[in-house]
């Protein structure tokens, strides 16, 4: 093995936006600065929306499959089959699903299975089957967070947790604060924002509805609800759109690749997930950039935010008493930087680039 590159084929859905996407997108960034490995990403035929894709150390290729079917088991073990790698590593559910007849004839291949990646609190029958034979194949199943483990359950004796990395060069040279609000409109005293994709998995609505409550309290706050479309994500965009007529101070905003610069103009990151997250990338983003965190109080999300400390976990509470509680942090600056500043340490503490590259490569060299 010391005699030639370890080949590692990634293999995803797409990498045009998303929390998992970021993930391996920051996995190849650690990865490709060493030679001693060849890096390659099979995805369907899509685009990709990170723009630093192309300066990656990384052969892509397509499937000519663009729907899962047949045909994409078919295309997966020709180009398996061509590429010869020591090392699969799937992203996704049905990814790795679509592995495993290549898995199983050429059982000299080692599969590592990030497929884990939420912390949903019911998971149902259809993906519980799935997942199950594809853990039954994996020689290492890894988890960004602990309670994606305890949702999903895989075998303890080859399962493993790696929480996220944060590529802190992404945060540098960012568009200029004044430039930032000037383009977006920001015209208010606080900006809060709630970076995600449009998807059932998102309570865009609720982050509105807390708006519109909030605009009750005082006037000198815009929230800005930034997401791409996913799984039908439109319908919820038009939604927002309906929901935030007539209300200035809220703004639905498509995907945008300016996204580190939006939160770092921003006072409050918020992020409301209904069915769980595992780690959530924009909680980290917002973190890194020094922000106070409001979130959901479930899954992976309490294993980074600590309650009152660098920001606030919530549960049923209404929309109003969560503008009531947002109302008092804009009102104590000093608690705003405090939060802020232990939100950053954290990042520097746990969650570095650096930290996360390790912990995969140890995972490739155990298994070789």
């Amino acid at each position: 093995m010391n005699s030639k590159k370890i080949t590692i084929l990634f293999f995803i859905g797409s990498l045009t936006s998303g929390g998992k996407e970021r993930r391996l997108l920051e996995l190849i960034t650690y990865m490709g600065k060493n030679d001693i490995y060849r890096l390659v990403l099979v995805t369907k035929k899509t685009e990709i929306y990170f723009e630093n894709f192309k300066s990656l150390n990384i052969e892509w290729l397509q499937m000519e499959s663009e729907r899962i079917g047949l045909r994409t088991f078919w295309d997966f073990f020709e180009i398996a089959k061509r590429i010869k790698p020591d090392i699969i590593h799937t992203w996704g559910n049905i990814q790795t699903f679509i592995t495993l007849p290549y898995v199983i004839k050429f059982r000299k291949v080692k599969l590592v299975n990030s497929q884990i990646t939420s912390a949903p609190p019911k998971i149902f029958l259809k993906e519980k089957i799935v997942s199950n034979i594809n853990f039954l194949f994996s020689d290492i199943i890894l988890s960004n967070s602990f309670a994606g483990l305890e949702a999903y359950g895989p075998p303890k004796t080859k399962s493993k947790v790696i929480f996220n990395g944060v590529n802190l060069n992404r945060f540098q040279n960012l568009v200029s604060v004044e430039e930032t609000r000037k383009r977006y409109g920001l015209d208010k005293k606080f900006t809060l924002v709630m970076v995600a994709s449009f998807s059932a998995n998102k309570d865009y609505l609720r982050f509105f509805k807390i708006g519109i409550a909030l605009g009750n309290l005082r006037n000198d706050v815009k929230l800005i609800g930034i997401g791409f479309f996913k799984g039908g994500g439109e319908g919820l965009f038009e939604e927002c759109e309906k929901l935030t007529k007539g209300f200035p101070h809220l703004v639905p905003m498509a995907g945008t690749t300016h996204v580190e610069s939006l939160i770092n103009v921003s006072d409050i990151g918020m992020l409301f997930s209904p069915n769980g997250e595992g780690l959530s990338n924009s909680i980290l983003e917002y973190m890194a950039l020094g922000k106070p965190v409001i979130a959901n109080d479930a899954g992976g999300t309490k294993e980074i935010v600590q309650n009152g400390i660098n920001g606030y976990l919530v549960n049923e509470e209404s929309e109003e008493e969560i503008a009531q509680l947002i109302d008092g942090l804009l009102n104590d600056p000093k608690k705003m930087e405090a939060m802020g500043k232990m939100s950053k340490e954290r990042i520097f503490k746990d969650f570095s680039l650096d930290q996360m590259g390790i912990g995969f490569e140890e995972v490739y060299h155990g298994l070789l």
